[in-house]
Parts: C-alpha cells; sequence; structure tokens
C-alpha cells in the first residue's frame, strides 16, 4: 500500500459515527433542553386540564404554576452541579410561592401563617366531598385546595428533575412523570371531557415524549414514531374494552373520609324543657359581613297554645309599610360558609332575598323572608344572600308611632288559646292593636263579639292582665316594648335545668322565675302580641367572634340561640333580646381572639384580672384558629411539629415544686397561646367562673387563686392540670393535641439525684 492510496475508514459495526469536531455532545440520555421542552408541554396540559375543574377556570394562576415548576425543573437541574443547596433553597421558594398563587393571601405566606393556612385548607378539604365539578361555589377554600392539588403534583414532579443525578435513569423519569400524570388524569376521572380518547393518546404522545424523548438518536425516529403509532391505535381498539363505567377506585368513598368528624344539626323547636341543643364548642358556620348580626335559621310566627312554632302566616310583600332609606341603610350581602353543621335551613339574617350560589334547589320557606334547601347543605357549602336587618335608635323607635297601614301584620298579633273544661276546644284570638282599646275577638269569624272574658278566664289569664298592665303605662309601643324587656329583666335568672310544664311559659312567668333563650324570647313576644303589638319568635345564632385574620364571624354551636323581634312601622321587623348577657350565646363563655388581638398582661402578683378581652359575642372552643378539620395536619409538616413539641417539652419543664406565682405566670402564657387573652383587671375567680363547664379546670385556677391570695398551700393537681390543658386545646383539631401540650406541658420531676460519699 503506497502513500497516496486512500482508505475508506468506517465505524465498528452498530456503532455511531463520530460527532465531529465543534458540535457539543452530551451524554446518550442527558440532553437537558428536550427534557425541559418534553416537560413543560406535559406540565402544561395537565394544569389546563387541571383549570378545568373551576368555573372560572383560573388561567392565570394555573399558568403560574407550571411557570413555577419549570422553572424550578430547569434552573434546580442547572446549578445543581455546583451546590445541592441551591436546589433545595429554590424548592423552598418554590413551595412558598405555590401557596400563594393557589388563593393564600400573601401576607400569610410571607409572614409563615403556618396554623392559619393548615386551617383554611382543612377547612377546604373537608367540603370537597360535596363537591360537584366543575365548582363555581363561594368557599375560596375549597378553590385553594383544588388549586393546591395542581401544585403539589407540578412541585413534586419539578422536585423529581431539580435533584436528579446525571445521568437521568429510567426510574427518575418515571417517578418524575407519575405526579404530571396524576394532573392529566384525575381531572378526566371526575369530569368526563368530550373526545375523552383523543385525551388519552394525547398523554401517551407526552409521556413518550417525556420518557424517551432525549434519548432518541436521529435514526430511531421513524422506528420509534412507528412503534408509537401501533401502541397508540392499539390502546384505542382496547379502551372501550376496558372503560366498564365503573371506577377501578372508589374515590368517593376515599373522598367521604375528608368529612370533619363533628357534625352537628339543629331541632329548632320550641320545648322550653332542659336545653339539649348541641353544646360541644364546635364551629358550625361562618359569615363574611359587614356589620355584625344575629344569623337566623328560622321564624316562629305562630303561638299553638303551649309553645312557638313555625307556620303559615299571610303572606304578601314583606317589606310593605318599610321606608327605602330603611331599606337602603340596613340591607347588606352575606357569605355564609357551614362547617360543622347539616341544616336544610338557609342561615340568613332578618328579611332574606332569594340566596344565590346555593349548591342545591332552593324554595322559599314558611315564613316570608327565610329559605330552606331541598336537600341537606353541609360543611363546605357557601352562598350569598341579601338580607335586611334595621337596627334603629331608641329614639327613631319611638318616633315611629302605631300607623301599620299596609303592612302583612294581621297574623302578628294572633294566638291559640287554650280554654278550660272537658270538651271545649281551642280557639284562635286576635289581640287588638296597641292603645285602640277594641275588645279581644275571635281569629275565624264572629268578630262583633267580645273574646275578652274568655282570655281572663284562661290559663293566660295572669299574662293578660301583666300586659295590659304594662301597656297602661307606655305612652308609645317602643315603650312598652321597653317596659316588657325590663320587666324580664328584673327578677328572673339563667338557668338551662328547667322543668317541663304544661304551660311552660306562664310558669316562668309566675312560679320558676328562670330559663333560658326560649323562656325569655317566647314570653316576652307572647306579652307583645297581648299587647297589642306584632311580634314573632327567631332562632339561629348570636353574632360569634370577629376574626381579624379573616374578616369572618366565627360562630359555633354554643351560640345557637332564641330571640324575640317586633314590628315598627317604616322599618318592619326589629330584634329584641331579653336574655341575660350570663347566657353562653350572649357571651358568658371563655373568649377566643385571634393572634392579632392577643395582649400581654401581667398576672402574676396582681390581686386583680378585671375586665375581660371580649368580642361581639366570642365563640367558645370553635373559634378559627382552632376550628377546621383533622386533615388540616397532613399539609402541616408533621416532623417539624414533632420536633418543636419534643423542644418545647424539654425548655419548659419546670421545678419540681413550683411555686404559686410560677404556675400563675404559666397560666397567663397558656391563656395566650391558646388564643383566649386576659386583659388587665380580670380576676382569677372571673377565669375560673369562664371554665365552670369543666368543673376540674376551674379547680384548678381555684387553687392557684387560693394559694396565691388565700394562703392555702394546696397546689392544682396532676388531673386538674390534664383537665385546664384539654379545655384549652378544645376545638383546635388534631393539632391542638400537640398545641395543648406546648400551652401547658406536663410537669415531672427529675430524677433525683443521688448523694455522693466523700
Amino acid at each position: 500500500m503506497n502513500s497516496g492510496s486512500q482508505v475508506a475508514v468506517l465505524p465498528p459495526l452498530g456503532r455511531r459515527a463520530a460527532v465531529p469536531p465543534g458540535r457539543v455532545q452530551y451524554a446518550v440520555g442527558d440532553r437537558p433542553g428536550i427534557r425541559l421542552v418534553a416537560f413543560s408541554a406535559f406540565a402544561l396540559y395537565g394544569g389546563l386540564r387541571w383549570a378545568a375543574l373551576l368555573s372560572p377556570e383560573p388561567t392565570w394562576r394555573i399558568l403560574g404554576l407550571v411557570a413555577m415548576s419549570v422553572a424550578l425543573a430547569g434552573v434546580g437541574a442547572a446549578l445543581g452541579k455546583y451546590s445541592r443547596w441551591i436546589p433545595a433553597i429554590l424548592g423552598i421558594l418554590a413551595f412558598l410561592l405555590m401557596f400563594a398563587l393557589c388563593g393564600v393571601p400573601f401576607h400569610w405566606v410571607r409572614h409563615l401563617r403556618i396554623e392559619l393556612t393548615a386551617n383554611g385548607i382543612g377547612e377546604g378539604l373537608s367540603g370537597l366531598p360535596r363537591v360537584l365539578v366543575p365548582y363555581g361555589g363561594l368557599n375560596e377554600w375549597i378553590r385553594t385546595v383544588i388549586l393546591l392539588g395542581a401544585g403539589v403534583l407540578l412541585l413534586d414532579a419539578a422536585l423529581m428533575l431539580a435533584f436528579a443525578p446525571r445521568p437521568l435513569g429510567d426510574g427518575r423519569r418515571a417517578a418524575a412523570a407519575l405526579p404530571l400524570i396524576a394532573l392529566a388524569v384525575i381531572p378526566s376521572t371526575v369530569a368526563r371531557p368530550t373526545l375523552v380518547y383523543v385525551h388519552g393518546l394525547l398523554v401517551f404522545a407526552l409521556l413518550a415524549l417525556f420518557m424517551w424523548g432525549e434519548r432518541l438518536q436521529r435514526d430511531d425516529v421513524a422506528t420509534v414514531i412507528g412503534l408509537a403509532v401501533l401502541a397508540a391505535v392499539a390502546g384505542m381498539a382496547l379502551s372501550p374494552g376496558l372503560d366498564s363505567g365503573k371506577p377501578w377506585v372508589d374515590y368517593e368513598a376515599l373522598a367521604s373520609g375528608l368529612a370533619p368528624g363533628h357534625v352537628e344539626s339543629f331541632d329548632w323547636s320550641q320545648r322550653y324543657g332542659p336545653l339539649n341543643w348541641p353544646r360541644k364548642g364546635h364551629e358550625v358556620i361562618d359569615v363574611k359581613a359587614q356589620r355584625p348580626d344575629y344569623w337566623k335559621a328560622e321564624n316562629l310566627d305562630t303561638f299553638d297554645g303551649r309553645a312557638w312554632v313555625s307556620g303559615q302566616v299571610s303572606g304578601g310583600d314583606q317589606f310593605a309599610g318599610i321606608d327605602g332609606s330603611a331599606i337602603q341603610r340596613w340591607t347588606q350581602t352575606i357569605q355564609v360558609t357551614i362547617r360543622g353543621m347539616k341544616t336544610n335551613n338557609v342561615i340568613a339574617a332578618g328579611s332574606a332575598d332569594s340566596p344565590s350560589k346555593v349548591p342545591s334547589a332552593i324554595a322559599p320557606g314558611i315564613s316570608p323572608g327565610t329559605w330552606t334547601s331541598t336537600s341537606q347543605l353541609g360543611p363546605g357549602d357557601s352562598y350569598a344572600v341579601s338580607v335586611y336587618d334595621p337596627h334603629p335608635t331608641a329614639t327613631q323607635l319611638a318616633r315611629a308611632g302605631d300607623d301599620y297601614g299596609v303592612a302583612p301584620i294581621g297574623d302578628y298579633r294572633t294566638i291559640v288559646l287554650p280554654t278550660r273544661g272537658r270538651g271545649t276546644r281551642d280557639i284562635g284570638v286576635v289581640f287588638p292593636a296597641f292603645h285602640s282599646h277594641a275588645p279581644v275577638v275571635s281569629a275565624f269569624g264572629s268578630f262583633g263579639r267580645s273574646l275578652t272574658p274568655i282570655v281572663r278566664a284562661s290559663v293566660y289569664g295572669r299574662m293578660y292582665a301583666l300586659a295590659q298592665r304594662l301597656e297602661r303605662k307606655a305612652t308609645t309601643s317602643y315603650a312598652y316594648v321597653s317596659s316588657v324587656m325590663a320587666y324580664l329583666a328584673h327578677g328572673f335568672n339563667y338557668n338551662e335545668n328547667t322543668p317541663n310544664s304544661r304551660y311552660p311559659l306562664v310558669h316562668f312567668l309566675f312560679t320558676d322565675h328562670f330559663g333560658y333563650c326560649q323562656q325569655f324570647a317566647g314570653a316576652m313576644a307572647l306579652l307583645l302580641r297581648m299587647g297589642g303589638i306584632p311580634a314573632r319568635v327567631a332562632v339561629g345564632f348570636t353574632t360569634g367572634s370577629f376574626d381579624s385574620v379573616t374578616h369572618e364571624y366565627v360562630v359555633g354551636d354554643v351560640d345557637a340561640h332564641a330571640w324575640a323581634e317586633a314590628w315598627f312601622p317604616h322599618y318592619g321587623w326589629v330584634r329584641f333580646d331579653p336574655t341575660p348577657a350570663a347566657a353562653p350565646a350572649r357571651g358568658g363563655k371563655v373568649p377566643i381572639l385571634p393572634a392579632t388581638q392577643i395582649t400581654k398582661p401581667s398576672l402574676a402578683g396582681a390581686a386583680g384580672l378585671g375586665g375581660r378581652a371580649s368580642g361581639p359575642s366570642p365563640t367558645t372552643a370553635a373559634a378559627k384558629h382552632g376550628g377546621g378539620t383533622s386533615i388540616a395536619v397532613v399539609i402541616v409538616p408533621l416532623v417539624v411539629v414533632l420536633a418543636l413539641v419534643v423542644v418545647g417539652l424539654l425548655f419548659t419543664r419546670g421545678p419540681a415544686e413550683p411555686s404559686a406565682d410560677d404556675l400563675l405566670a404559666e397560666l397567663e402564657r397558656a391563656l395566650a397561646r391558646s388564643g383566649r387573652p386576659v386583659a388587665l383587671g380580670v380576676t382569677l375567680a372571673e377565669i375560673e367562673h369562664r371554665f365552670r363547664i369543666a368543673p376540674d379546670a376551674a379547680a384548678y385556677v381555684r387553687a392557684l387563686r387560693l394559694a396565691r391570695y388565700g394562703g392555702e398551700t394546696a397546689l392544682p393537681t396532676g388531673d386538674q392540670r390534664r383537665a385546664l390543658r384539654a379545655q384549652l386545646r378544645a376545638g383546635l383539631g388534631l393539632g391542638g393535641m400537640f398545641r395543648g401540650l406546648w400551652v401547658l406541658p406536663p410537669r415531672w420531676r427529675p430524677p433525683a439525684r443521688r448523694l455522693r460519699g466523700s
């Protein structure tokens, strides 16, 4: 072979030719550009499919989540070879940004309001079992939770790529692909799209591109595409046989596990016996409103001779006789979210217009201005309703006059009167208008005949005489209402253990002289009707406590209440509450305030703790920051919580024999940490009174009070300490167990040290 001969050098059989000089060579299967493009396409498709779960579709939020995940996957993978800390820091920032993009208030994210966020997420999760997609309701936490599902899946896939070793193996690719598959497939499971098999084909193509796209060589493209087409055709042919119309996994049963464990129901019947309403301190509804109000469930328009009941009354325009200026001034739109209860009543306030966004069909209630749902409303359901509930001043009511005009109030001066003697039947009577001096007449004709003697001889004769006596002294209808309020405010006590009787309101006024809201409201409404004032009883909930963080009124089961309403010209139905302030629904209980309102008073060494932190009828153990379902702790990093608890216990172990001053300072911290702050001047005796529903917890405070100021030597026992801890953590869900250990940790004695001999 001479030097001028040319030799053709071929690559060995089965090997690629060498890469020409000047071209960048990547390892087979490690071309990050193609990988990122495939990831971006898959994430974008899955995100847009997930957005279809909501109406209107949150397109910009989904696009933000996709952009965040693509940036994390790309930047994290590019910079991860220099430092493993860079992807970690980027992952933490992306985690926080995800919450903000999904709807959690930005200042909550910025200040790491973990408990508030966890509570909100828990509330959203509790409403998911009842959600129909696409969800177009008003519950923002349900929308946030649905978006968080997309955010978590995208973040999971992005982190898999950001921390992936080089070269990327099949296992890591599959781990990153699984969240993207879930992102694309779950929406099709709960809301079947049109052309579902075409969507399946698209998912298959995106999955193939993500799994094998960066490993393809130019010579293999045609072969791979051919095989993919064959697989796709086979899948399209087999899909109808696999699509049985029945899910392989019962996701509805799994979702039902997210429902809250404590769901109350209320029977608003007025039985006047021992109170049997739910009183466990659970949160039942949240209300967003411009002004505080009483949240009404029903009107009890009829007195059947023994009790106030829901009954049909004359209809007509409920706003007849009301000034337009009053309607404009005292009308507001409220948003109600059901939390821990189920009900067919549309909870509103005052007189309500037709509600909107109710997740089921609605119908007018028996009483004008109330509404009912054809199917039960439950946790997570939200709706908006415009309500009119006037709150005129005493001067305005005194000047309202007695001209009822065309107002539909005829039936609101009527009662069923039980008659004495065998063979006699109850009769309906109508009392004359205030100061009209007309006789009592029949409600069913024979209006010329006076039934006043029959009323005087009936079981309600003494009550009618009382009404007449109070009416004669009143110069205006408002003065008469005020005199009835004043009469019930003196000589009557609040007590929930009332005896059963045949005519409970008569016994309440003239025999027992004690009762709860049903007796006070029922007696007042009955006296008002007998005095000629249109009146009725309303039932529902008092205001609850205002959460200054979420700007909602948080209402618990202890806020269930009954009150009276009287009709005034120019204003309509005006609320009056004769029940004493000692009632739990009116604030006679331990206040719960948001963390932003916690003060730092000094208890140790103070002889009194007077005044108390108060809100507009605060809720017991169902405040916003303690309610919600236990599922919320799934979102909170459980390992961090447990670590904080352990560290807290290590640093809060007290001395073997703490002094009364030590325990007093600890009580101050415990009340503040659990969201029950006290103002300056509040006495230990008052704190003891607030825990009266738990005798052992009250005994803890009493022992501390006597040890500090009464000269006693006995300190609270371990059982009393555990009872107090249980009260402080009540209503805080599963997370409250850890919080209770933090606010009032167990006290144990350190091991006794043995004396060493010299």
